[in-house]
């Protein structure tokens, strides 16, 4: 009996197995990146990249492009303009232009997330000028999706940039307390590209863009950084007419807390960071224990003024990319997101307490 049921199962597999349609990889369009621009009287670009395998086993970059008034009508319209079916389960990026993105981007967000072909976790972000012509490029060996791709990850695990995907656009998006962010690309010539900054968002409006330089600190007050580096200038060289001390600290780990005195009035928000890093490089002529600890307060005092600084010019813009109003609504009872962004958010008093500490500095003297 068992041996008939076995063999029945194996029968059935056969038949299933041959209902799935193939489709040979060399016939399709598998599109690694899409690119958004608006082109005005409310239409958009959308430009789709595939990669096109070639005999040598080099890859080039192929690309579509089409105009509407949505989203989907932009796919249906490339769908008619492709001699192969273009397929999105391979999409590693989606870029969308700076003036897109101040005009809302959620209906290209909501598109993504319905089709179940397209990851959660792929790459979001903003393009300074038109995306449509920076995804043209010819970045890398692999395609540049893929270059587009590694490009971002190193800078989430290895440099200043926060962790950002689409899932996590979303999950803020939807969220109240809380304001979205999404990392800024340039393209520097045709064969290279850079993240200049980090764009904050409205809901779904771009309204906002913290510099490349600025976001260090901007990293320490929503993210973690377990990389990086950070350049403190120290003042005048001893006898020098011209020329800056510096010391460059790297290795960096950090972490932050957010402490709340929710009962007073105005509400006090204070923001702890803590800093292990190592001094790489000192431009001065000796490291001494002292010109460690002046390293240290000089980097604290840097970390207060920036981090204080950003905080209030959220407030001032009314946006909270650093999710204040989440920490306040878990300890308030029948807390009312309107009034805390009409009246209580406007008046929150902030602080920041940075603590620094270098743990190695090469050989002291």
């Amino acid at each position: 009996m068992k041996q008939l049921s076995l063999i029945i199962l194996l029968i059935c597999s056969l038949f299933l197995s041959g209902c799935v349609e193939k489709e040979i990889l060399d016939d399709l369009y598998v599109e690694t990146g899409k690119a958004y621009d608006y082109v005005g009287e409310n239409k958009i670009r959308g430009t789709a990249l595939f990669p096109i395998y070639l005999s040598d086993k080099s890859i080039q970059n192929g690309t579509l492009s089409a105009e509407a008034s949505s989203t989907r009508e932009v796919l249906e319209k490339l769908e008619r303009r492709a001699q192969q079916p273009l397929v999105r389960g391979s999409l590693d990026v989606v870029l969308i232009g700076e003036k897109l993105a101040k005009k809302g981007i959620i209906d290209i967000g909501d598109s993504l997330q319905r089709d179940a072909s397209v990851g959660a976790r792929l790459y979001v972000t903003v393009v300074e000028g038109d995306a449509g012509e920076l995804i043209k490029g010819n970045y890398g060996l692999r395609g540049n999706g893929t270059y587009i791709s590694n490009l971002i990850t190193h800078n989430i695990t290895r440099r200043e940039l926060p962790e950002t995907n689409l899932h996590l656009f979303l999950f803020t998006y939807f969220q109240e307390g809380q304001t979205a962010y999404l990392p800024i690309l340039k393209q520097l010539s045709n064969e290279s590209l850079a993240i200049s900054g980090v764009a904050l968002f409205d809901k779904d409006k771009m309204v906002k863009k913290i510099p490349s330089e600025d976001m260090f600190f901007f990293k320490l007050l929503v993210d973690k950084l377990a990389e990086g580096s950070h350049v403190i200038k120290m003042g005048k060289k001893p006898g020098a007419a011209e020329g800056t001390v510096e010391a460059s600290v790297t290795s960096l780990i950090s972490k932050h807390k957010i402490i709340i005195k929710h009962k007073a009035d105005p509400v006090e928000v204070t923001m702890r960071i803590k800093i292990r890093g190592i001094v790489r490089e000192y431009t001065g002529k000796k490291l001494t224990p002292d010109k460690v600890g002046e390293v240290e307060k000089k980097m604290e005092k840097d970390i207060e003024e920036k981090c204080l600084a950003m905080l209030k010019e959220f407030q001032e813009l009314g946006i909270d990319p650093v999710g204040i109003g989440q920490y306040q609504k878990h300890g308030v009872r029948g807390f009312d997101f309107k009034e805390w962004k009409e009246s209580i958010y406007p008046r929150v008093n902030f602080n920041v307490d940075a603590k620094v500490q270098i743990l190695e500095a090469g050989t002291v003297e």
